[in-house]
């Protein structure tokens, strides 16, 4: 991360203090401040032609700025600053609408500390290009049967079944279970919208239960109280890599000859205990968009233990055709599948994940170390016993700031850190009023609003996550 410090300099500057600052940045270039407000900029090229022309390195930079500098509003937009930095400008300043500077885009990243964005550092290139040489670039190919039995290895699951999206693979996994109309799914208020559109889409009911308040997860000791005669299944959602209390939900499960299928959209490699989440129900869905814990850029995947029921989730990813005779449409079926484009991607992800689960343990850490004795925030709580995947560092304001999340979110946008808030609540979404039965759900409607999602990228080193922290310690400190 480039210090601040050293891309600013003020004009009455000496040219020697501006020399050890572009030394210091590594860009080549300083940007000139008044007061904080954008003067020019000032090249190593500059400072030498200056130097050679007589001045000395005691002169004040401010009559050798260059003032036809390139900038951009903070508030641009990713494309514009990916079109404002090329080879040349490397980095570009970005100003208040009184243009002071308050953040810079570089040719690498275009704002500063951003929430999320995927690690391509390993065989990615090399695999697709395998693909794109040898022509097998949609859903047929090895790297789709590689990536599947790898999958299938790490979860220690008999069957998984690579899918063009994680929310088709929550719908596959319910329609191959068998769950459709007159049935009821009970699952989180606090989620994604794709888990409750799944169910939807199955021809089911969602029924939204509450959730703890510590651990942010669907509440167990509910869903046992809101079974009816026709709920057929559970979907438990392992909120942002949290790891729910499957050990009680499966008894659950029992008790009631209930169906589970995991949403493990943002958990890949979370543990209860011993057993990788994923593992636990009759089937389980993860998703590889861009921002998850591997990426395939879009995609996903469903696990299944039951041979007969991962044959026929596989007959309806693929069309419904008939399994060893192509074209044959035995069943009304769909397309769900991953190009082998994609899979090879998540192949050579896949190989990282070690390294991967170990940046965001550091991560996690580092977080929660420097907001040790903060009594502003609440951060989610891990059961005991459990592993988090870690993905998402997010926080809950409390106390007189419980209503002040978009404030602080704004405030962080202003000084180039990106956020997002905590999922909205379920039961408040217009597109499930005729779906679900409205309720008060008061602990998850209470964390949304108040939760906020801070950058946990693996690529994040200390001075930003430093950096994150300080600004919302300031914030606290400044209201």
């Amino acid at each position: 991360m480039i210090d601040m410090n050293n891309l600013c300099i003020e004009s009455d500057a000496s040219l020697f203090l501006a020399l050890k600052k572009i030394d210091a940045n590594s860009q080549g270039i300083v940007f000139v401040i008044e007061n904080g407000i954008l003067f020019g900029s000032l090249t190593d090229g500059d400072i030498r032609r200056a130097l050679i022309n007589g001045a000395t390195p005691d002169a004040d930079i401010k009559s050798f700025a260059n003032q036809d500098v390139c900038y951009e509003h903070f508030e641009a937009s990713d494309k514009d600053l990916r079109s404002a930095t090329n080879v040349d400008k490397k980095v570009v300043p970005l100003v208040d609408d009184d243009k002071k500077i308050i953040d810079f885009a570089t040719i690498f990243r275009p704002h500063n500390v951003v929430v999320m964005e995927p690690s391509l550092g390993g065989n990615e290139l090399d695999y697709v290009t395998d693909c794109v040489k040898t022509n097998w670039i949609s859903s047929q190919g090895a790297y789709v049967t590689t990536f599947e039995k790898k999958l299938s290895e790490f979860f220690d699951v008999n069957y998984c079944l690579a899918t063009s999206n994680g929310t088709v693979a929550l719908h596959l996994g319910l329609e191959a279970l068998g769950i459709g109309a007159g049935d009821e799914v009970i699952t989180t208020n606090l989620t994604f919208g794709a888990s409750v559109n799944s169910i939807i889409h199955a021809g089911a009911k969602p029924v939204l239960v509450d959730v703890d308040k510590d651990t942010w997860n669907i509440s167990p000791y509910l869903i046992e109280k809101a079974i009816t005669p026709n709920t057929k299944a559970i979907m438990p959602v392992h909120l942002y890599g949290n790891p729910c209390d499957m050990v009680e939900i499966m008894a659950i499960a029992k008790k009631y000859d209930l169906l589970v299928i995991e949403d493990c959209a943002e958990s890949l490699g979370a543990m209860v205990g011993e057993q990788k989440v994923g593992n636990f129900g009759d089937a389980s869905a993860v998703s590889f968009f861009a921002n998850k814990i591997i990426t395939t850029g879009e995609g996903g995947s469903l696990q299944i233990n039951n041979e007969r029921i991962y044959f026929k989730a596989r007959q309806l990813r693929d069309h419904g055709m008939k399994l060893g005779q192509r074209y044959f449409h035995e069943i009304v079926g769909f397309n769900y599948r991953l190009t082998n484009i994609q899979a090879a991607i998540g192949c050579a992800q896949l190989e990282q994940l070690d390294y991967f689960v170990k940046k965001r343990v550091e991560i996690f850490k580092l977080y929660n170390d420097l907001f040790v004795g903060c009594e502003h925030i609440t951060e989610q709580h891990v059961r005991s016993g459990n592993t988090s995947a870690n993905w998402l560092y997010t926080i809950c304001l409390k106390g007189k700031f419980a209503g002040k999340r978009d404030f602080l979110a704004s405030y962080l946008k202003g000084r180039g850190i990106e956020t997002r808030p905590i999922f909205y609540p379920m039961n408040e979404m217009p597109a499930f009023k005729s779906y679900i039965d409205y309720c008060e759900l008061p602990v998850s409607q209470a964390i949304s609003y108040s939760g906020l999602s801070l950058p946990s990228f693996i690529s994040l080193n200390k001075d930003e996550i430093t950096y994150v922290v300080d600004n919302v310690l300031e914030f606290f400190n400044d209201n």
